[in-house]
């Protein structure tokens, strides 16, 4: 079944349901003020602090930016440092690496033997969906899974459609006997390995089919549990045609007039205070991957025109995805608007880390296998074929104004645009700057519908206490959530944090190629988030007694979640602990 006819059919279901309850107000699901909240999860991946228009974006995101002008805007949450931790945490309220996702599967090579270590969810906590689903919810998913195991319907969903449970990326659009992707990768639905359809873009259609399973139970009075896991914006960076050229032109100015422009309207929307200062750029990354000042691009004015081409079409592509996302976000919303759940649902609306500034930058790409699939000309960015990335200086801008990016626990790896609308409320609030984690959307979930926690087992099995700490004083108020001499912390693959309220240590770089080794530390660096969020001043040096505080905080962290070091290649030079 094409797009259009889908659409159609979803459109047709949902009338008939509308009609339906018109006809009896007596029928299970006819008022939505009897039953429990639904609850919408959507997750957009490697989304920048400043990419969506509710947090400064030029892109325009008007279907995300009405929800959070229905709910509230969270500017201080926090994510882990990379995707399938933060999924880990997302649907579990616990730290990722004591439910088997110490890493990514991926990396799972560096750590041998630790079964917390493999990448993959384990049965070590329930997900929000089982407990959802054991209170008499529909749970149904949507999108990229990442975590391993025998995947979405194994943990409590009772319908999904799924990008292969290991991978962390593929492309978006499916393979032909015309036209290979290289990225191709197998997408499976309720278990079952899924034939897709020839127009198949997955923003599209994980959309359509959420719209297929909330239509299918409307009406029988359960409430439900959605998760709409987009697999973008990660790479391949592609989109539809109509989208392609949305943006032509815009960033021709370059990397440093984005940020700025970000910037101010960060500040003229209440995201960040007036007096703001904002992290120039980082050179620790560039010695992180050994090939200082070609992954990065260098500034806009030293590219060769045809580079500053190349990068200006990247980012329109880009933001052409991001617009595509949003038109289906808008969909959804409509969807649920029609069938009369909108009122009745709570939703957040999150990323799962920073923007991706992995660095690969200019095109053509070159996968190191003479991989013929790919057609990076120019004129072929962003459609079939394609495979391209968001280079580091324009995921320095996707992260305004804050430092670094994915894979690093600098605040642009962690913090990421939120927003959360509690059933029924319309009219918006003003920004909430709670500091808050992925961890604390499970026990705010629970507490909406009325669901007990579990405690410290669950079906006859011990299990790790959830973490987090329920958002609603902080959606429906202004107090936070988590007190100040709480403690925070996380590693993925040795790259780690510790904070004590105001306080944060973090270290950004575990590992460098050794002609990469010169002018750059790998101690400890200390910053006072409320003063310097953007992370410029290193008050370390100045401060040992903090210091020495986080780093035993830090060993008592090590010992409860079981923190292993990884085993790196020998191209590498592990530093010291």
């Amino acid at each position: 079944m094409s797009r259009s006819n889908w659409r159609r059919s979803a459109l047709a279901a949902g009338v008939a349901a509308l009609l339906l309850s018109a006809c009896d107000a007596s029928a299970p699901g006819a008022s939505s003020s009897s039953k429990k909240p639904n609850v919408l999860v959507i997750l957009v991946d490697d989304l920048g602090y400043s990419d969506i228009g509710a947090f400064g974006s030029e892109i325009a995101t008007p279907n995300i930016d009405a929800i959070a002008r229905d709910g509230r805007v969270l500017t201080n949450f926090h994510t882990t440092p990379l995707c399938a931790t933060s999924r880990a945490e997302l649907l579990t309220g616990v730290d990722h690496h004591l439910v088997g996702v110490g890493t990514l599967s991926e990396s799972s090579v560096f750590y041998p033997g630790e079964d917390n270590y493999k990448g993959s969810l384990n049965d070590a906590a329930p997900t929000v969906a089982q407990l959802l689903a054991d209170a008499g919810y529909h749970t149904y998913m949507a999108g990229k899974w990442h975590l391993g195991g025998d995947g979405p319907k194994s943990v409590g969903f009772e319908q999904s459609f799924s990008l292969d449970y290991a991978a962390a990326f593929a492309s978006n659009y499916k393979a032909t006997a015309e036209r290979a992707e290289s990225a191709a990768k197998p997408y499976y639905e309720n278990g079952v390995e899924a034939t897709l359809p020839d127009d198949f873009f997955s923003t599209d259609y994980f959309t359509d089919k959420l719209i297929q399973y909330i239509g299918q139970g409307h009406g029988d009075g359960k409430p439900f549990f959605a998760y709409l896991a987009f697999q973008a914006l990660h790479f391949p960076l592609q989109v539809p045609d109509a989208y392609l050229d949305r943006y032509k032109g815009k960033y021709d100015a370059g990397y440093a007039a984005i940020r700025a422009t970000r910037l101010q309207k960060q500040k003229d929307l209440g995201i960040v205070p007036q007096d703001f200062s904002a992290n120039p750029g980082d050179e620790a990354l560039m010695l992180r991957f050994g090939q200082p000042g070609v992954l990065t691009n260098g500034d806009w004015d030293s590219l060769s025109a045809s580079d500053q081409q190349s990068e200006a079409r990247i980012m329109e592509v880009f933001a052409g995805m991001l617009s595509n996302l949003d038109d289906n976000v808008g969909r959804l919303i409509a969807y649920l608007k029609q069938i009369g759940e909108y009122d009745n649902t709570f939703i957040v609306f999150t990323g799962d880390n920073g923007a991706d500034g992995m660095g690969y930058g200019f095109i053509p790409y070159v996968d190191g296998t003479g991989n013929l699939d790919i057609d990076n000309s120019l004129a072929n960015y962003g459609r079939p074929g394609s495979f391209i990335f968001r280079s580091t200086r324009w995921a320095e801008a996707g992260t305004a104004p804050l430092r670094l990016f994915k894979g690093f626990t600098a605040e642009g790896g962690l913090s990421v645009p939120t927003i959360a609308r509690l059933p029924k409320q319309n009219g918006g609030a003003a920004p909430s700057t709670a500091l808050s984690t992925l961890r604390d959307i499970v026990p705010t979930i629970l507490d909406l519908a009325g669901v007990a926690q579990p405690g410290p087992s669950y079906q006859g099995r011990g299990i790790a206490t959830i973490e987090g700490r329920s958002l609603l004083p902080a959606l429906r108020g202004s107090a936070g959530i988590h007190a100040d001499d709480e403690v925070m912390a996380d590693e993925v693959n040795d790259i780690r944090y510790v904070r004590r309220g105001k306080w944060k240590m973090t270290r950004v770089v575990n590992y460098v190629v050794p002609s990469a080794a010169a002018n750059i530390s790998h101690d400890w660096q200390l910053y006072d988030m409320d003063a310097d969020r953007g992370e410029t001043r290193d008050l370390a040096a100045t401060h040992p007694d903090i210091v020495s505080a986080l780093t035993a905080d830090w060993a008592a962290y090590v010992a409860r979640v079981g923190v292993k070091q990884p085993i790196f290649p020998v191209i590498l030079t592990p530093i010291d602990q």
